[in-house]
This record gives structure tokens, sequence and C-alpha cells, in this order.
């Protein structure tokens, strides 16, 4: 399927906030936070009503929710659309999304964790690019880091025939901060990215949450994983042999034989993977017949800063260069 690719966004524009998995439940406070932040960026921001909706732990029934997305896509006065942020029960709406529809009304659309299975189905279903990164919530904290917004701002509104990334500046490890906004921030210096191994690899990128992303093996929303970029994170709380788990059934697929390079976010301490126990070394059994290039501890997922990453478009690894490079406009 051709890929389609949305329009860019520009100063003045609108985005609409929408939440097709939990609901916003934190303080107006700091749902209005994240509004003025955008607002500075330069957007129009509107909070869909159905984001305070309440059916089993998700913001409406999975037909309501899936109503609401397709509105999105179709409403000429929203020009990008991002969620506030996941939660649990995306995949609710995949069965009542009309693909058809929504590849004819292509625009920007945002959101990381759970929103994995709607980033995922919307390049599998509906061929058109769209952007794990940045939720609303990740603007409702006063840390705006500049090296996320400037990545966010080139990848949404500025269309480049090639962008190459490199780890950030410095990091935040605190993926929950939004639960605690009385305890102090720590911001660290990067080391860089932990390069597992040597290569360099091209093609289509595409990933997001691991857990949640596994979940659609075996349904007809599992994406085609051959010569991919894969990128994953994960933030488990207290468990990296779940961690361990979700990798090995990974490997159990077949994934790991079909793609040409797997890139991981950086996974937060809270998941318990901290200190001499890190990624590399919890999963090198299972890697250990990986014949790509694999890198750890990039910006992707449920830290800060979180990169903004154009699902389906073609991009090359070099862990000599320790450079991610987007080879081709996601943007028009």
């Amino acid at each position: 399927m051709e890929l389609v690719k949305p329009k860019r966004l520009s100063e003045g524009d609108t985005i609409l906030i929408v939440a097709p998995a939990s609901p916003i439940t934190t303080a107006d406070e700091t749902v209005q936070k994240g509004v003025g932040n955008l607002e500075e960026i330069g957007f129009n921001v509107e909070i869909h009503p159905s984001c305070y909706g309440d059916f089993k732990g998700t913001s409406g029934p999975p037909h309501e929710r899936a109503e609401v997305l397709m509105n999105a896509f179709k409403d000429e006065s929203v020009d990008g659309i991002m969620c506030y942020w996941g939660g649990w029960n995306s995949n609710d709406l995949l069965d009542y999304l009309d693909w058809g529809l929504i590849r004819a009304n292509p625009k920007v659309f945002i959101g990381y964790s759970d929103i994995t299975f709607l980033n995922t189905a919307l390049y599998e279903k509906a061929g058109i690019v769209n952007f794990q990164g940045p939720a609303l919530i990740t603007f409702t904290h006063d840390f705006l880091m500049p090296w996320e917004i400037q990545v966010f701002k080139d990848m949404l509104m500025t269309p480049m025939d090639k962008y190459e990334l490199r780890a950030s500046p410095t990091f935040i490890d605190d993926p929950y901060f939004y639960m605690h906004p009385e305890k102090p921030i720590t911001e660290n210096p990067n080391p860089g990215w932990q390069i597992i191994k040597k290569g360099t690899a091209q093609g289509p990128i595409i990933g997001g949450h691991i857990g949640t992303l596994l979940t659609l093996a075996g349904t007809a929303y599992w994406p085609d994983l051959e010569g991919k970029l894969l990128f994953l994170e994960e933030d488990e709380s207290g468990s990296p042999k779940n961690v361990r788990r979700l990798f090995r059934q990974l490997e159990q697929t077949g994934v790991l034989e079909e793609i040409n390079g797997l890139l991981i976010g950086r996974i937060p301490e809270v998941t318990g993977i901290k200190d001499d126990l890190w990624i590399g070394s919890l999963i090198e059994d299972i890697i250990e017949d990986v014949d790509c290039p694999i890198v750890a501890q990039m910006d992707f997922g449920h830290t800060n800063p979180i990169v903004t990453v154009p699902i389906g478009i073609e991009a090359k690894i070099s862990t000599e260069k320790e450079t991610l490079t987007f080879l081709e406009p996601c943007i028009w």
C-alpha cells in the first residue's frame, strides 16, 4: 500500500486532544498546564468532551471512541490529533474504524504507550504516516526540554528530505511525574546510546510499546515486520522478568529473524532494570543469534525527552555514527 503523508502543522493550527484509551483523570490544573504549553508553541488546543468519559476504565464504549477518532479525521477545523495519554484498551477501537475514511482524510496523529495499537493499525490498515511521540501529558510538566520540543516541531511542522537524530543531551528518568508534582526533578547528562550489536541497517521504521505491540500478535492487525527497523520501549513497573518475557515472545514469533534493526528505548528504572541489570544483559541470550544492529537507551517511550517518530517512513541506523536518519519527508 502506498504511504499517505499528512499535511504539516503550522502555527495557529488546531490540535484536538482525544482519549482513545483511558480517560483524563488528572487535575484540571494539570490539563490546563499542558494546554498552555502547547499554546506557547503556537497551536490552538481543544479538549474533546469524551476525554472525561467513564466506561470500564476507558473514556467510552468502543464504538463511541472510534466515532470520536473518525470524526476528528473528517473534521476540517481540526489540523492535528493528539492523545492525552495512553492507558489501556485502545485496541477496543480497531474493529470499529473505517480505514478507508481515515486514509482519505490524513492528518497528523500522535501518541505513545497504549496508543501503539493505533499507531500500528493506522500504518498497516490505512497506510498513513502517523507519529509515536509526545502526548498532552508530556507537556503538563514544568521541565519542557528544548531538544524534545525541537524534534517535535521539526517532525510535525517542517518537511525535510533527510533528518538526522542523535542521542539527546540530557534525560529525566521519571515516567510518572504527573503523579507526584511536588517531587524534585533530576536532569541527568545523557551518556548516549548503548550499542549491543554494531552495524548499519535501513528500512521503514515501526514500533512502540512492546507489551502493547505483542498484544496484536495473531490478530488481523499484526504488522508485516520483514525488513523493518523495529523500535521498542517498555514501562512495566517493578518487573524485569516481565520485560524479559516480552522479548522472549518477540523472539518466538520469529520477528527477530525478519527485521533489519532493533532499536530499544530508555527503559525507566521503575521497571527494576538499573545498575548492573541493564536491558542488554537481561536479554543477551535471546538476541545472541540476531544478525542486525541492536541499540539500546534511545529516546523512545516512557522517558523525557520523548522523540517524535514518524511511523512507516524509510530510516537508517548507524552504530558507528550513532545516528538514526529519516530518509524522506514525513509530512508535506
